[in-house]
């Protein structure tokens, strides 16, 4: 047998207990030539093996045979990424982002999933987390911070339905949002891959999605959290993966110490700094800080006391995200032999008992007929009025939206337009004091655009020349719901801040200037003048400014695009008049204006709604397309 000093690979690779408590870290210096990475941002790296074996899942009910694909790593990864990687009070980057150890900006703190090797019987589960120089400099506190908020996941049995979000929310953004060619090509090139037929093959009676197990089949959801559970519990043993620090030299220097961690005085080309043989990175292996565990746990205990936020938490249900997923209606375009401009859709027959059934197992819905472009005012002489584009029409006229897969989708989009002229009259003051409002109101909605980023929802505020426009897009199940949520809170949003429990930070007030700075379709002289009314701007005169202009709408517009019903469209506007009921009777700044007008490209809220940027959508999906071209 080979002594461990004939080994070719560096001590931290073998994984040696150096301190007292049994557990060591390495600090590896990035190299100078390193342009991509700030040098402001160090990477910690956590990396587990795992035994996960590629076999068809057990069979938990007597009689019943796998039916579907078997679930590799890479889907226990996606969920293990939805359930550390989560936003919101209780989840891990909240807390780590309030002490400032993660850059709260970008995706850089947001923790990474990948497995560099992963074949059946073995597998190597890599954890990358961005941090910050204060975050390197309490290094052993974050790395703490990572283990207890994975031991706080199994606190407690992980809930079915909670599987069954994770694996819902996989195949919303890996397969059915995901842009990807027509199924026709997808299931030309699977049918090499998997077969014709059989149990998993193409053209079985199941219609699998191959790369997550369906959140309808109670079988596979039941196996996936058995492996998660097991995983889990693995990682939440500090002793078992092997930890290493990625640091500049700006880090090594000026930030390597803190109140748990030791500062490194000793230049990288003395002892005990070593040379690793292949790559020829110098390292450093130091003694993980002994309390970093208990220093954590104080800080959470000050934040959750006396900042009044909550302390790790077990991850729950996202009340966006559907279990299981309703499919699209289609559409019945008009006919030449028919009379009327009218559209129809279909909805499953089964919920229905009468005659009238079609052949097909569909039916026509007396809730399903649009007259095309028709106003509606569904409540006397309200002044809202509803709208909806055909299906057919999207080519024309319809709110831009990302490129989806080219067969029927079930996602949808509302657009509410608070009619008001005020904004053609507005002085620069009040065009950046407004614009003050609606960027506050980004920070005071995160909590809901974090959950309804996950379920496929984004958003979009904007100021045009006939009042104020937000945009909404999703899966039609839940959007409504989001919709309301949404107006509910920016109608109380100025009253708030006129109270005082709700601040207004300073980046807003950052941000609104950056925004001015960039845009080409202001002179000189106006950003000038809007520049040092952003800087003037105070809590009280924002918040008066947004009372003023909900007092100066008159009415407004709900406008419906895809998989929407009209008796669902009908229910959303009777709701939204009741949110608005204080507001929209200033028959003074009425306007009518031309609904094209509306429906300009929107900017979507928050950034990490798209697909791409979705934590572990990679790992299940190529975001470019399915099929390698």
């Amino acid at each position: 047998t080979r002594k461990q000093s004939d080994s070719p690979f560096p001590d931290p690779m073998i994984g040696k207990s150096l301190g007292s408590n049994g557990l060591t870290q390495s600090i590896l210096l990035r190299s100078k030539d390193d342009m991509i990475v700030d040098e402001n941002y160090q990477t910690l790296c956590i990396e587990w093996p795992l035994s996960i074996i590629y076999s068809p899942r057990p069979n938990f009910e007597a009689g019943l045979t796998p039916t579907e694909n078997v679930i590799t790593p890479p889907a226990v990864g996606f969920v293990l990424t939805q359930i550390i990687s989560r936003r919101g009070p209780g989840s891990l980057r909240f807390l780590l982002e309030r002490f400032g150890w993660v850059p709260k900006e970008g995706s850089k703190g947001v923790p990474r999933i990948t497995f560099p090797v992963d074949v059946s019987g073995f597998q190597i589960l890599r954890l990358e987390l961005g941090i910050t120089l204060e975050g390197f400099s309490n290094r052993s506190a974050v790395l703490s911070a990572v283990f207890e908020s994975i031991r706080k996941s199994i606190e407690r049995p992980l809930q079915l339905d909670l599987i069954k979000q994770y694996l819902a929310a996989g195949q919303l953004h890996g397969y059915f949002f995901s842009p990807r060619p027509p199924d026709s090509i997808s299931l030309a090139v699977d049918s090499l891959r998997y077969g014709i037929g059989g149990t998993s093959g193409v053209a079985n009676l199941n219609s699998n999605w191959y790369l997550m197990p369906s959140s309808e089949d109670n079988l596979g959801a039941e196996y996936m959290r058995q492996l998660v559970t097991n995983t889990l519990r693995t990682m939440s043993d500090e002793k078992n993966p092997l930890v290493s620090f990625r640091a500049s030299a700006k880090a090594i220097y000026a930030s390597s110490g803190g109140l748990i961690d030791q500062s490194i005085t000793t230049p990288p080309v003395f002892s005990p700094w070593k040379v690793e043989p292949i790559t020829g990175a110098r390292y450093f292996v130091e003694n993980r800080g002994i309390g970093a565990t208990s220093y954590f746990k104080s800080l959470s205990w000050f934040a959750a006391t006396f900042d009044l936020t909550e302390d790790l938490s077990p991850p729950s249900r996202n009340p966006l995200i559907p279990t299981k997923f309703r499919a699209p209606r289609p559409v019945i375009e008009r006919q030449e032999s028919w009379g009327g401009s009218r559209y129809f859709y279909l909805e499953d027959a089964s919920a229905y008992e009468g005659t009238g059934q079609s052949t097909s197992g569909l039916k026509l819905s007396n809730l399903g007929t649009w007259r095309e472009l028709q106003t509606v005012k569904p409540l006397g002489e309200s002044k809202w009025k509803s709208w909806h584009v055909p299906p057919a029409k999207q080519g024309f006229i319809g709110l831009p939206l990302p490129v989806r897969p080219p067969e029927p989708s079930m996602e949808c989009a509302f657009v509410v337009q608070l009619l008001s002229s005020l904004p053609l009259s507005f002085t620069s003051s009040q065009l950046a004091l407004t614009n003050l409002w609606l960027l506050s109101f980004d920070d005071e909605i995160l909590d809901l655009a974090e959950l309804g980023a996950t379920a496929g929802i984004a958003y979009e505020t904007s100021l045009n020349t006939d009042g104020l426009r937000i945009s909404f897009r999703g899966v039609s199940q839940t959007l409504p719901s989001y919709v309301r949520r949404f107006c509910r809170r920016l109608v109380q949003h100025h009253v708030k801040i006129l109270d005082g429990s709700t601040k207004i930070s300073e980046s807003v007030y950052q941000r609104a200037i950056s925004e001015v700075e960039r845009s080409p379709k202001i002179s000189k002289l106006q950003k000038e003048q809007l520049i040092a009314a952003v800087k003037q701007g105070s809590e009280k005169d924002i918040a008066r400014q947004a009372s003023f202009f909900l007092r100066c709408t008159n009415g407004g517009y709900l406008i419906s695009q895809g998989d929407v019903l009209p008796n669902e469209s009908m229910k959303l506007l009777s709701e939204l008049q009741y949110v608005f009921r204080e507001f929209g009777f200033a028959d003074g700044f009425a306007v009518e204006p031309d609904l094209r007008s509306l429906l300009y490209r929107p900017i979507w809220k928050p950034r990490n709604a798209s697909p791409c940027l979705l934590p572990g959508l990679s790992l299940i999906s190529d975001s470019c397309g399915r099929i390698p071209r």
